[in-house]
C-alpha cells in the first residue's frame, strides 16, 4: 500500500530520539532565536554539551583515536542534540538512532581489539541530505511521487566515508524539486533558521544548514548545482564548500534528470570549522574514488604553499544585477579593511556579464522545458510551491531540439572562455596573480521565507565550474545596517529584492557569510586562500 504524507511524517516523528523530546520546554512560535535552547534546556548533560560544542570534527576523531572519548559517547550526544535541533527547526527527514548506536559500539569494540582506529573518521557522526541514497531507506528527494522509492544501494560517497569510520545518524530536509534557495516541500514541510525562525535556512541543503548551526552535527553532506551548499552555509553562519565538478563522487545521488550533463551538480561538505572541510575532502580523495567512479578526475588532495606577503584578493562588491543589502556590503567592507591592515593586496573585480550567466544556466537546468519536474508533480497530485514555479517559469526554460541544445552548450563554453580570458588580462595589466575572488554569498543575509529568487551570486560559479567556499563573518547589526536612501533599482527583480530590506528588523540575528572563489580545479589553493584570509581576520 502506498505511503501517505501523514504516515511518512509519523515515521519521522517516531524516529526522534526519546531523550531529546522537549515537551513542555518547547518554546512558543513567537520565539524567533532558538539557537541557545539546546545548551539551556537542561536535556544535555555537561559531557554532552562539551562533546557537541567544544570539538571540531577534526578534534573529535583525534580525541576518539587517543581514547579520550568513545564513539558511543559521541554519537549519543549528537543524536540527542540533533533531536532537539529538529524539534525547533524541522530539519530532519529521519533519525537512524538504533543503527548509529550499534555502529558506534562496534567501532569501540574494534578500537579495543585492534588498539587503533579503523580509519581517519573513526567514530565521527556525519549527517546527510535526504537525496543521498542509503540502502533500504526512502529517498523521496522532496517529491510526493517518490514517497515509496527505496534505495537499493548506498551512494558511493557514503560507502567511502563508512569505510573510513563514519557513523551516519540523521538524514536532512530539502526543497520540492531541489531547486530552491529555501528548504520547503509538501512532504516534510519548511525548515526554519535557528537564528530567526522567520527566515529561511537556505536551500537546497537547508536541513543540513540548520542542523549544523544548532551544533546538531559536526559535519554534513550536501549537494550544489546553483548554490545548494553555499546558500544554507550563508544563511546559517557556517562553512560550506562547493568543489570543482568530477572531484567527489555523485554516484547514488537521487534527483530528476539523471544523466544530465548540460550543467553538473557537485557534492561537498557543510562544516563548523575550516579544517573539517579538508578532513572531509581529503578522506574521500585518499580512497582514490576515481577507481570506482570513472567519471572522476584522478587528482588527489594536493599540498599548497602560498606566501601571504605576495597574495592578491579581488573583491566583487556587486554583481551588477541585484544589489546586495546593506549588511552584506558592510561585511565586505569590514573584511577588506582587515585584509588591507594585514598587508594583503586587495583589488576590485568587475563582474563579467553575470546576467548572461543566469540566462545560460537557467536554460541549462531545464533543456527539456522542465518536463520531468512537471510530470513528477502531476503524477504525485502535487502543487508547485511558489519558488518552484518561479524557477520553472524563467524565460529561458523551454524544450530544446538537439541542435538548440548544442548551441546552448557552446554558449556555456564561450562564457567560460571569456571569463578565463578576462581573468588572465587583468592579471597581466596588474602585474600580479589574482589568487581568489571575494564576493557576496547572496544579495541578502538569510532570506524571508519564500523570497529567495536571485541565485546569481552562487550560480555563476556553477556555470564556470569554479570551486567556491562560504565562511562566516558577522551578523546583521540594526544600528550599522541602515536602509540606503540613494538606492536606484536596476530591474523589477532588483527592486523586489531591495524592498525586502525596507524593515531591517525582519533580519535580526541573521548571520552574514562571504564567499571565496578560485579557478577551476584550484580547490586546494582556494582552501589555502581561506586560511590566509581568516588569519588576517584574527582567526586561527
Amino acid at each position: 500500500m502506498p505511503s501517505t504524507i501523514q504516515q511518512i511524517r509519523q515515521f519521522r516523528n517516531e524516529s526522534i530520539p526519546k531523550d531529546s523530546l522537549l515537551g513542555e520546554l518547547m518554546p512558543d512560535v513567537c520565539v524567533l532565536n532558538v539557537s541557545h535552547i539546546p545548551s539551556q534546556c537542561g536535556l544535555l548533560s555537561d559531557d554532552e554539551l562539551n562533546i557537541t560544542e567544544n570539538y571540531t570534527a577534526t578534534q573529535l576523531v583525534s580525541a576518539i583515536a587517543q581514547g579520550q572519548l568513545t564513539s558511543e559517547q559521541v554519537i549519543k550526544a549528537y543524536l540527542k542534540r540533533a533531536g532537539i535541533a529538529h524539534q525547533l527547526t524541522n530539519c530532519a527527514t529521519e533519525f537512524l538512532g538504533e543503527e548509529a548506536v550499534a555502529r558506534a559500539k562496534y567501532l569501540d569494540e574494534e578500537f579495543r581489539r585492534r588498539g587503533q582506529v579503523i580509519g581517519p573518521l573513526h567514530g565521527l557522526p556525519i549527517s546527510a541530505k535526504d537525496l543521498i541514497a542509503m540502502k533500504g531507506r526512502r529517498t523521496s528527494a522532496g517529491w510526493i511521487k517518490w514517497l515509496d522509492r527505496i534505495a537499493e544501494d548506498d551512494a558511493l560517497i557514503l560507502k567511502i566515508l563508512y569505510n573510513a569510520g563514519a557513523v551516519f545518524y540523521i538524514r536532512t530536509n530539502q526543497p520540492q524539486s531541489l531547486m530552491h534557495l529555501e528548504c520547503s516541500n509538501p512532504v516534510y514541510g519548511t525548515t526554519l533558521n535557528p537564528s530567526n525562525r522567520n527566515l529561511s535556512s537556505g536551500g537546497s541543503s537547508g536541513g543540513e544548514g540548520a542542523l549544523l548551526s544548532m551544533k546538531g552535527s559536526p559535519l554534513g553532506i550536501g549537494t550544489d548545482i546553483g548554490g545548494s551548499i553555499r546558500s544554507p552555509a550563508n544563511s546559517n553562519g557556517i562553512y560550506g564548500f562547493k568543489p570543482t565538478t568530477y572531484r567527489l563522487p555523485l554516484r547514488g545521488v537521487i534527483a530528476e534528470q539523471a544523466g544530465r550533463e548540460s550543467i553538473m551538480a557537485t557534492i561537498g561538505p557543510l562544516a563548523r570549522a575550516r579544517e573539517d572541510i579538508i578532513l572531509f575532502v581529503k578522506t574521500i580523495l585518499d580512497s582514490e574514488p576515481w577507481s570506482r567512479d570513472p567519471s572522476l578526475v584522478p587528482i588527489p588532495w594536493r599540498s599548497i604553499t602560498l606566501d601571504s606577503r605576495n597574495f592578491t584578493v579581488a573583491v566583487m562588491w556587486d554583481d551588477n544585477v541585484v544589489h546586495p543589502h546593506p549588511p552584506i556590503s558592510r561585511a565586505l567592507r569590514e573584511t577588506v579593511e582587515q585584509l588591507r591592515r594585514s598587508g594583503i593586496r586587495v583589488i576590485a573585480w568587475e563582474p563579467v556579464d553575470h546576467q548572461k550567466s543566469w540566462d545560460i544556466i537557467s536554460a541549462l537546468y531545464y533543456c527539456n522545458g522542465a518536463e520531468e519536474e512537471r510530470t513528477a508533480m502531476k503524477d504525485g497530485n502535487e502543487t508547485a510551491l511558489p519558488l518552484t514555479e518561479w524557477i520553472l517559469n524563467q524565460p529561458e526554460v523551454t524544450k530544446r531540439s538537439w541542435m538548440e541544445m548544442n548551441e546552448l552548450v557552446s554558449n556555456r563554453e564561450n562564457y567560460r572562455t571569456q571569463y578565463a580570458q578576462i581573468w588572465n588580462e587583468r592579471e597581466t595589466s596588474l602585474h600580479c596573480s589574482i589568487d581568489c575572488l571575494l564576493t557576496p554569498a547572496a544579495p541578502s543575509a538569510a532570506s524571508l521565507h519564500g523570497t529567495s529568487k536571485w541565485w546569481g551570486y552562487t550560480s555563476v560559479w556553477n556555470l564556470l565550474d569554479y570551486p567556491a567556499v562560504i565562511f562566516p563573518v558577522t551578523t546583521v547589526d540594526l544600528e550599522k545596517d541602515q536602509v540606503e536612501l540613494d538606492y536606484q533599482a536596476r530591474s523589477a527583480l532588483d527592486e523586489e529584492n531591495y524592498r525586502l530590506y525596507s524593515s531591517p528588523t525582519a533580519y535580526i540575528n541573521a548571520p552574514i557569510c562571504l564567499q571565496l572563489v578560485g579557478r577551476r580545479y584550484s580547490d586546494e589553493k582556494l582552501m589555502k586562500c581561506l586560511e590566509i584570509i581568516e588569519q588576517a581576520m584574527g582567526r586561527n
